[in-house]
């Protein structure tokens, strides 16, 4: 179906006064709340919903558009109303400020995971779009803006795959790498997962926190079931004094189960709790293209 199909006009506010984010949520919701009779849209009902997500954060983009939503019970339908600012509105988010220059507000039922994920996916690679955002600002009617989304042709899936959450700016290692690296890589970006690929870029291995950690760890530790006896860091030591000299091939797991970008992400879910596996490498003909965290799940589809 066409993202288009999805916005009513009568949902698009172009040049509002606002000068923050929820003042637009505010006219927003008055506009959807006119326009669509349900019992279950009551305005301040639906603006506390709205206002409980937004404390959670993760509504704004960098590419300049805030994405506002609550999921809504009782309601068993898909809107998305647009607010386009007279004036852009600054937010600092991360220590980085933001000019926001069009609000989308999504008013889902509690199970529309599946369209509302893939049509919030459209509207980001919507911003993206220099082209689309310029005549998006532009439009001088809420038909003119509406008609943007119909000729940039988005479509929007009925299915999510694991290609619709997945990270795709993977950071991977070669297996001659050394412990040092990888440890300063996992500090320094924040790492829990990092895989190993050849040079061609096929995955030949896996290597988590744990497995750098357990590195440090003798292996008659784990033969006797304990290390109470030490008080001292001293196998941490030893670790530190060679951790140059040790190869990350050493430690990894050279047998990394992965998954293809078209796995539902039900059978992620499955396969994560199966495997009691946190992080999977995701490979199109066993060439690495992204990585799926636990955290993509929660953060993407449990409270996106």
């Amino acid at each position: 179906m066409k993202l288009a199909n999805f916005m009513d006009p009568k949902l698009v506010l172009l040049k509002a006064e606002v000068s923050s984010v929820e003042e637009a949520v505010q006219q927003a919701l008055q506009a959807v709340v006119k326009n669509y009779r349900h019992d279950a849209l009551q305005y301040d009902q639906v603006l506390k919903l709205v206002q409980e997500r937004e404390a959670l954060g993760g509504t704004i983009l960098p590419s300049g558009i805030a994405i506002p939503h609550a999921r809504i019970p009782l309601f068993n339908d898909f809107l998305i109303a647009s607010v386009v600012p007279k004036k852009p509105i600054l937010v600092t988010q991360k220590d980085a400020e933001i000019e926001v220059k069009v609000i989308y507000l999504f008013i889902i039922s509690q199970t529309a995971s599946t369209i509302y994920l893939n049509a919030l996916a459209k509207i980001a690679e919507s911003s993206k779009s220099e082209e689309v955002m310029k005549k998006l600002l532009a439009a001088e009617t809420p038909h003119q803006f509406v008609e943007v989304f119909e000729q940039a042709g988005y479509m929007v899936k009925k299915d999510l795959t694991v290609a619709d959450i997945m990270t795709t700016n993977v950071v991977a290692l070669k297996k001659n790498a050394t412990l040092k690296e990888l440890t300063d890589l996992m500090y320094t970006k924040h790492l829990r997962y990092v895989p190993i690929v050849d040079d061609t870029g096929k995955l030949i291995g896996e290597i988590g926190v744990i497995d750098l950690i357990k590195a440090g760890i003798p292996d008659y530790a784990f033969r006797i079931g304990s290390l109470k006896f030490l008080s001292e860091l001293e196998p941490m030591t030893e670790l530190l004094l060679n951790e140059d000299k040790i190869s990350v091939e050493s430690i990894m797991n050279k047998n990394p189960v992965s998954l293809k970008p078209n796995t539902s992400v039900i059978e992620v879910a499955f396969e994560m709790s199966r495997n009691k596996k946190r992080h999977f490498a995701i490979c199109d003909n066993g060439k690495l293209v992204g990585v799926v965290s636990a955290m993509d799940l929660l953060s993407k589809v449990l409270r996106a």
